[in-house]
C-alpha cells in the first residue's frame, strides 16, 4: 500500500514538473515569434519589479476569485503554480525572458485543458507570484540596509531591565539573544568539499554563504518562495601611513616626550608671496604644503640642483607656509641653506621656484 502511495505522489510531480516545462518550452517558442510581448532587460527592472507588474496584470486579466475547494483538492493547482513560479524564475534569470501578463495568461490557457482548470491555476499563480513578491522585497530591503550600515554590524545592546534575568549578566547562557541561523551538521565527501572551496573562493564568499545560496537555488527551483539577502560588504581599508620605529630613548629624558625638544619633527614656519604660493598649490595637488616642500627639498639635495636668479618682481611675503622636517633631516636643510649664502626662508623659496621649473 506504501509502495503504491509512494509512485502514486512521484508520478503527480513528474506531471507537475512535465506541465512547468511545457510553460517554459512555450514562454521561449514565443521568444522567437513575437518579441514584442517581453520586456526590455533595463537595470531597474529587478526580479521583484517584474513580479509586481506580472501579478497586477495577471490580476486584471483573469480576476481571479478563490475557487471553493477542499483541502486536499486544493495541492494540485497549487503546487502547478508553485513548478510554474520556479520556470518564470528560471526564464527571468537564466533566460533572460521577461513576458508580460498577456502571454502569460495566453500560454496558461493553453496548458490548462478546461476553463475551470485555468481559473483555479491563475488564481494560485497570484497567490504564489504575491508570496514570491513579499520574499524578494524583503531580500531587496535587507541589502540596502546592509549597504547603509558596516561590515560585521552587531545588535544594539539591550538595557538590564529587558534580559530575561537581570540578575545574570547579559553573557550568561540565559540571557544570550536567540541566534538568527541554526546550524546544519553535515557529511559530505572530500572531492565535494575542494570544489565548494574552490568555487567560494573565486566568488569571494564563505563556503557557508556558497552552501546557502546553493539550498536557496535548489528550493527556488522547486518553486518556493525563497529569497536570500545580498551579503555585506567588507569596508575598504584604507593604506595605513607607515609608522617611525620607537627611539629607545628622548634626548631630554628629564621632559615630557611631547616637550619640543623631544619631538621627532622639527617644526618651523616661512612665508612665500601670492603668486609662488598659487603655484605651490596648484602643483601639490591633494598633498598638504609640507609634504610637498619637504619632497621639493629632498630631491634639490639628492640632484645637487642648483639655485635658480631671484625673482624680478617684488612680492609682499604674506603667504604662511607650516613646515615640519624630520629632526635628523633639519641640519641637512640647515646647512645647504648656509652654505649658498641665503636665509632659510629665501633658500626655501628658490627651492620651490627650482622644483616647479624642474
Amino acid at each position: 500500500m506504501f509502495d503504491y502511495m509512494a509512485r502514486s505522489v512521484s508520478r503527480r510531480k513528474q506531471k507537475l514538473i512535465a506541465t512547468a516545462q511545457v510553460f517554459r518550452s512555450l514562454i521561449v517558442e514565443a521568444s522567437v515569434d513575437d518579441v514584442g510581448k517581453f520586456y526590455e532587460p533595463q537595470p531597474h527592472r529587478t526580479f521583484a519589479w517584474y513580479i509586481v507588474m506580472l501579478s497586477n496584470g495577471l490580476e486584471g486579466i483573469v480576476r481571479p476569485r478563490r475557487p471553493n475547494l477542499s483541502a486536499r483538492r486544493t495541492e494540485t493547482p497549487r503546487d502547478s503554480a508553485r513548478q510554474i513560479v520556479a520556470a518564470i524564475r528560471l526564464l527571468f534569470s537564466h533566460d533572460q525572458l521577461a513576458g508580460n501578463s498577456e502571454l502569460v495568461a495566453e500560454v496558461l490557457r493553453e496548458i490548462t485543458p478546461t476553463r475551470l482548470a485555468y481559473e483555479r491555476l491563475s488564481y494560485y499563480l497570484v497567490t504564489e507570484l504575491q508570496a514570491t513578491l513579499r520574499s524578494a522585497l524583503k531580500a531587496e530591503g535587507t541589502t540596502r540596509r546592509s549597504a547603509e550600515g558596516t561590515f560585521g554590524r552587531r545588535r544594539p545592546p539591550r538595557k538590564r531591565s529587558e534580559l530575561p534575568d537581570p540578575t545574570l549578566p547579559a553573557w550568561a547562557p540565559v540571557n544570550r539573544m536567540s541566534p538568527k541561523k541554526v546550524q546544519i551538521p553535515c557529511r559530505i565527501d572530500p572531492q565535494l568539499k575542494a570544489l565548494i572551496e574552490e568555487e567560494s573562493g573565486k566568488l569571494g564568499i564563505s563556503q557557508s554563504r556558497w552552501l546557502e545560496e546553493a539550498i536557496a537555488e535548489k528550493l527556488q527551483r522547486q518553486g518556493h518562495a525563497v529569497e536570500l539577502p545580498k551579503p555585506d560588504k567588507p569596508r575598504n581599508k584604507k593604506p595605513e601611513r607607515a609608522r617611525r620605529v620607537q627611539r629607545a630613548k628622548y634626548p631630554v629624558p628629564y621632559k615630557s616626550p611631547d616637550a619640543h625638544d623631544n619631538r621627532a619633527d622639527y617644526s618651523t614656519s616661512t612665508r612665500m608671496g601670492p603668486t609662488l604660493a598659487a603655484e605651490i598649490d596648484r602643483a601639490r595637488g591633494k598633498q598638504d604644503r609640507s609634504t610637498w616642500l619637504n619632497q621639493a627639498i629632498t630631491s634639490f639635495l639628492n640632484e645637487k640642483g642648483e639655485l635658480p636668479e631671484p625673482s624680478g618682481t617684488r612680492e609682499v611675503q604674506s603667504e604662511p607656509f607650516a613646515v615640519r622636517f624630520d629632526r635628523d633631516f633639519f641640519p641637512l636643510v640647515e646647512a645647504a641653506a648656509k652654505k649658498s649664502g641665503q636665509n632659510r626662508s629665501e633658500w626655501y623659496r628658490r627651492v620651490a621656484r627650482w622644483y616647479l621649473d624642474k
